[in-house]
């Protein structure tokens, strides 16, 4: 995955650089700033994530299954 995709799917999943960066559990924005800018290359989890996420775009947002994230994204189940 190049960096330029990783930016159109961050984008197409409407996530911010630091929400991105929660999502995959990495220290902050400017990790994810650095693979869309291609300084870093994506690494093979992270591509395979996103590409769950593009598949599933709001299966991964409710957070009755992801309740440690339940303060970065709100639930549409309920």
């Amino acid at each position: 995955m190049t960096g330029e995709e990783l930016r159109q799917a961050r984008v197409a999943l409407a996530l911010t650089l630091d929400e991105f960066a929660r999502l995959v559990r990495v220290s902050s924005g400017r990790t994810v700033r650095k693979w869309e800018d291609g300084e870093r290359e994506v690494p093979g989890p992270v591509a395979v994530l996103v590409e769950l996420f593009l598949s599933s775009p709001d299966a991964w947002r409710c957070r009755c299954r992801m309740s440690d994230m339940a303060d970065a994204f709100r639930c549409k189940c309920r």
